[in-house]
């Protein structure tokens, strides 16, 4: 238990020194979208996810094999995990919302390892908050 808190501690210490305010609020903005995009498409099919992974990077101006590989990879990686039917688009969406954290905090300077601790940190922040503890969806600035 000590050490998911420590993750967690360690995520917050990372945000705090490397995001200002208005980095911290790009981030809330992207988890509104992810969750408007789920309540959207509670039970996204295959085409929805595509067609959205489609729109979200051709407006980022990535190119048709990137974002065959980037569907590609994340079905795969879908798979790898077990998952097939209807978990897997919405697997993939969630792919895209981890995607656009880490793409976002990597433009902010942090390295790979600040990464991966402030993504554990938020899991198990929402994890601990689906279990009935205190705090807010995601890691606070505050």
């Amino acid at each position: 238990m000590t050490h998911k808190s420590d993750v967690k501690k360690q995520a917050k210490d990372i945000l705090e020194e490397a995001l200002d305010r208005e980095a911290v609020i790009v981030l809330a903005r992207i988890s509104e979208e992810m969750q408007l995009l789920f309540q959207a498409h509670p039970e996204p099919d295959h085409s929805d996810v595509e067609r959205i992974v489609t729109g979200f990077f051709l407006e980022k101006g990535k190119s048709e094999e990137f974002i065959e590989d980037w569907l590609e990879t994340s079905r795969e990686y879908g798979r790898t995990r077990g998952l097939s039917g209807s978990d897997l688009p919405r697997a993939m969406l969630s792919d895209l919302g981890v995607f656009r954290f880490m793409s976002f905090l990597k433009d902010k300077g942090l390295t790979d390892e600040q990464i991966t601790i402030v993504l554990t940190g938020a899991v198990e922040q929402a994890a601990s908050g689906y279990a009935g503890s205190e705090g807010e969806n995601g890691i606070s600035k505050d």
